[in-house]
C-alpha cells in the first residue's frame, strides 16, 4: 500500500482473547488488525479512528490507533486477585485483556477470589493500566448460581425492574386495565382451549382450540395473551421491556421481560381463569392451506395446562378410543382436531421447502447445589410441532394481514446463505459423495432436498450443522425480505408477547389496524440521531437483545460444563470430530454431550495444514488426515473455568495406533492467557 492509499477510517475494535484485536469499520466488510500494542490502548468495543497500513504478513493489512472516540466499557464483572502487590479484578470478559488495578481504599467489603463488579476510573492507556474501584460484591466464585449472575453483568443485561415497576401490583394492573375497557372483546370462555409448555413454564403465552369441519379442513383458534392491554407504549413497563428486549432462559432461572405479576399471573393463560386475548382465527384446507382468518380481541378461559411429555401420551397412538371415557370430549376431541392439523400443516411446509432440521438437543439436570447432575438428549416429539406449526401458522397470517394494510412493523427475516459459505459448502459435501446443484439464487426447496438426501447417513448430524453453519442469522427489520429457512415471503412473531419485545409491537400495529388508532414508536422512544427510522431502530435493538440473550445462556451452560469436567481431568474417554479449525479438534464426548479442544500441537510432531474446504488437519510429512466425523479417544488434560475452555490430548488417532508422549500434565495454576487459542 502506497503512502498516497494510507488512509483515516472509523470503526469499533473487536478484542481477542489472545491479546489482538481487529478493527471492524463503519463502512465496509474488511476487518484491520490490532497489534498487542495497540490493543494495549483500548477495550473491546471501543470505537476508534485509525489508520491503515500495509502488515507485514501476507494479505494482512494492520491498523494503529490515532484516538479514542467513545469509551465501550465502564462496569466489568470479574474476579478480584491479589498479585505482585497489587490488587486486580480479572476481567469474565475474555477479549477484554486489561487487569483492572484497584487500590486498597477502592475494594469496598470485596475478598480475594470473589466475584465483582468495577467501575472504571482511569481508562487504559498505551503506558498505564486501567484503573476501577468495586461498586458490587457479587458472591464467592463457587456459590450455587454465580455463573447467572456473572453473565447478566458481562452481557449487561438488564436485571432489576426500576422501584416505580416493584411498586405496582397485580390489584393496580386490574384496575388499570378495566378502566380501559370496552365492549369490543368477544367472550370465548366457553370453548375448550388448551396450553401445551414445558413443565417448568410459568409463563403461558398461548393456548390453541381446533375443530374439525364436516366438509374437511379445520377451524383453528390461536389465542395468544393480550400484553399490550396491560403494557402501554410508552409506560415504565414498556421501556423497561424495550431495554430488555426478551426473556433470558438459564437452566436454573429465568429473567423475565416483564415483572413477574405480570408474565407469570395475569397475562399467563393459566388453567380455570378469564384472561384477556388476541386471537388469530384461521380457516385451513385439508392440504394444510391457510384459506382465511381474522384477528379480533377476546376472553378466554383454558380448559387444561398439559406437559409435552403429557400432550404426547394422549396424541402418540393416534387412538381417539383410549379416551372416550375422558370427562371433557370436546377437549380431546380438540386435541385429536389439532394432531389432524398438524399433519397438514407440516405436508404443507414440507411442499413449500422449508428446512426441517433434525439436531440433537440436549437439557441439563442440575443437583441441589446448582452443578451439573447430567447431560440428556432431548427428543422433540409431535407434542412440540402441533404448537410449533400452529405458533407459525399465526404469525404467517400476523405478517399478511400487516403488510396488505401497508402499515409498518418488524418482520422476522432470514436471508438467503451467504455465497462464499454455500460454495465451501458444496466442496465438502462433493467429498463426500454428496451432490448439491443450486439455483442462483439458492431455493429453499434445494436445501430441503438436501436435508432429505442427507438424514439416513451415519453423519447426518455433522452434515446438518455444517449447513447450518452455512446460513445467515434470522433478526428482525421493518423490511420485508421473507424467511428462507421457513420458505415465506412474509414472515413475523406474533405469538409471545410476553417474552419477545417485538410480538408486543405486532400486538400493537394489528390492533391499528382493527381500530383504526394511531400507534406511532417515534413518539415513544428517544432517538438521538433523528435520521434513524424508529423501526429500524427497533429491529436493530431486538435483533442485539435477542444475541445478547443466547450468548448469555451459552455462556452459562459452557460454565457448567466446565465445573461439570473438572472432577474427570485425567480420565479417558471417546468422541467425535464436530468441528476443525486452524488451531486444532474440536471433540464432543459420546454421551456427556461436552465439547472440548485437541490444539493441533497434540496431534504429533510435524506441521498440520488447515484444508478449509474439507474442513480437515493434514500433516505435510506423513500426510496424516484428521476430519469431521472422525472417531478419536482422548484424555481430559485441563479445564479452565474462568475461560470456558476444556482441553483433551489424543490417545487413538484414527488407524488406531496410540499417539506418542501423552502424560497428564501436573496441575497448576493457570495464567490468564494460558489456554488462549
Amino acid at each position: 500500500m502506497s503512502k498516497d492509499k494510507i488512509k483515516e477510517i472509523s470503526g469499533v475494535v473487536l478484542g481477542h482473547s489472545d491479546g489482538y484485536g481487529f478493527l471492524r469499520p463503519d463502512i465496509g466488510n474488511e476487518d484491520f488488525y490490532l497489534s498487542p500494542t495497540e490493543m494495549l490502548k483500548v477495550m473491546h468495543g471501543d470505537q476508534v479512528v485509525v489508520k491503515i497500513y500495509p502488515g507485514r504478513e501476507k494479505q494482512r493489512t494492520d491498523a494503529v490507533i490515532l484516538k479514542v472516540v467513545k469509551r465501550a466499557q465502564q462496569d466489568l464483572v470479574g474476579r478480584l486477585v491479589f498479585e505482585n502487590g497489587l490488587y486486580l479484578v480479572v476481567p469474565e470478559e475474555k477479549r477484554i485483556n486489561h487487569d483492572i488495578v484497584v487500590s486498597k481504599n477502592n475494594l469496598q467489603t470485596a475478598k480475594i477470589g470473589q466475584i465483582v463488579v468495577v467501575s472504571l476510573i482511569d481508562q487504559p492507556t498505551k503506558v498505564t493500566p486501567p484503573i476501577g474501584k468495586i461498586i458490587e460484591v457479587v458472591g464467592d466464585s463457587d456459590e450455587p448460581g454465580i455463573e447467572n449472575e456473572i453473565a447478566l453483568r458481562k452481557f449487561k443485561i438488564p436485571h432489576h425492574f426500576p422501584d416505580e415497576i416493584l411498586r405496582m401490583t397485580e390489584e393496580d394492573m386490574s384496575k388499570f386495565c378495566a378502566a380501559k375497557s370496552d365492549n369490543k372483546r368477544i367472550d370465548l370462555t366457553e370453548i375448550d382451549f388448551f396450553t401445551v409448555d414445558g413443565s417448568d413454564a410459568k409463563d403461558f403465552d398461548d393456548a390453541i382450540y381446533v375443530e374439525s369441519h364436516k366438509k374437511g379442513g379445520w377451524r383453528a383458534l390461536v389465542a395468544i395473551a393480550d400484553v399490550s392491554s396491560y403494557v402501554h407504549s410508552g409506560d415504565p413497563i414498556d421501556q423497561e421491556a424495550f431495554l430488555r428486549g426478551t426473556s433470558v432462559y438459564f437452566p436454573r432461572s429465568v429473567i423475565p421481560m416483564l415483572p413477574e405479576f405480570l408474565s407469570n399471573n395475569l397475562c399467563s393463560l393459566m388453567p380455570d381463569v378469564d384472561r384477556m386475548v388476541l386471537v388469530c382465527d384461521m380457516v385451513v384446507s385439508v392440504d394444510g392451506s391457510i384459506l382465511a382468518y381474522q384477528f379480533y380481541e377476546a376472553t378466554i378461559r383454558s380448559r387444561a395446562r398439559f406437559t409435552y411429555e403429557d400432550f404426547w401420551e394422549i396424541i402418540k397412538d393416534d387412538d381417539i378410543d383410549k379416551f372416550k371415557n375422558f370427562g371433557n370430549k370436546s377437549l380431546i376431541m380438540a386435541i385429536f382436531s389439532a394432531n389432524n392439523l398438524f399433519k397438514a400443516l407440516y405436508s404443507n411446509r414440507k411442499k413449500r421447502g422449508a428446512l426441517d432440521f433434525e439436531t440433537v438437543e440436549t437439557a441439563i439436570q442440575l443437583n441441589e447445589e446448582g452443578k451439573i447432575q447430567k447431560i440428556i438428549p432431548v427428543t422433540r416429539t409431535n407434542a412440540h410441532k402441533i404448537i410449533e406449526e400452529c405458533m407459525i401458522a399465526a404469525n404467517i397470517c400476523a405478517a399478511h394481514f400487516i403488510f396488505d394494510s401497508e402499515k409498518e412493523c418488524l418482520y422476522r427475516i432470514h436471508e438467503e446463505p451467504d455465497e462464499e459459505k454455500l460454495e465451501n459448502l458444496k466442496v465438502y459435501l462433493k467429498s463426500q459423495g454428496i451432490s448439491f446443484e443450486v439455483s442462483e439464487p439458492p431455493s429453499p426447496k434445494e436445501y430441503s432436498a438436501l436435508l432429505d438426501q442427507i438424514k439416513s447417513r451415519s453423519d447426518s448430524e455433522v452434515l446438518q450443522n455444517l449447513i447450518l453453519r452455512s446460513m445467515k442469522q434470522a433478526c428482525y427489520s421493518p423490511k420485508n425480505t421473507g424467511h428462507f429457512a421457513l420458505a415465506l415471503k412474509k414472515y413475523t412473531h406474533f405469538t409471545s408477547p410476553i417474552r419477545r419485545y417485538p410480538d408486543l409491537l405486532v400486538h400493537r400495529v394489528i390492533k391499528e389496524i382493527l381500530y383504526n388508532e394511531s400507534f406511532d414508536p417515534h413518539a415513544n422512544f428517544e432517538i438521538v440521531d433523528k435520521s434513524i427510522d424508529a423501526w429500524e431502530m427497533l429491529g436493530e435493538q431486538a435483533s442485539l437483545a435477542e444475541r445478547r440473550a443466547e450468548e448469555a445462556t451459552r455462556d452459562v451452560i459452557s460454565l457448567l460444563k466446565c465445573q461439570f469436567m473438572q472432577e474427570r481431568i485425567g480420565e479417558q474417554m471417546r468422541g467425535i470430530i464436530t468441528n476443525v479449525v486452524p488451531f486444532g479438534l474440536f471433540v464432543t464426548l459420546d454421551n456427556l454431550f461436552v465439547e472440548g479442544l485437541i490444539h493441533v500441537s497434540e496431534l504429533g510432531q510435524e506441521f498440520f495444514q488447515y484444508i478449509a474446504n474439507s474442513h480437515e488437519l493434514r500433516g505435510e510429512r506423513t500426510g496424516k488426515r484428521f476430519k469431521l466425523y472422525d472417531r478419536v479417544l482422548i484424555q481430559l488434560m485441563r479445564v479452565d473455568v474462568p475461560s470456558r475452555k476444556i482441553q483433551f490430548a489424543l490417545l487413538h488417532q484414527r488407524d488406531g495406533k496410540p499417539a506418542k508422549n501423552v502424560t497428564l500434565r501436573r496441575k497448576r495454576k493457570i495464567s490468564k492467557s494460558s489456554l488462549r487459542i
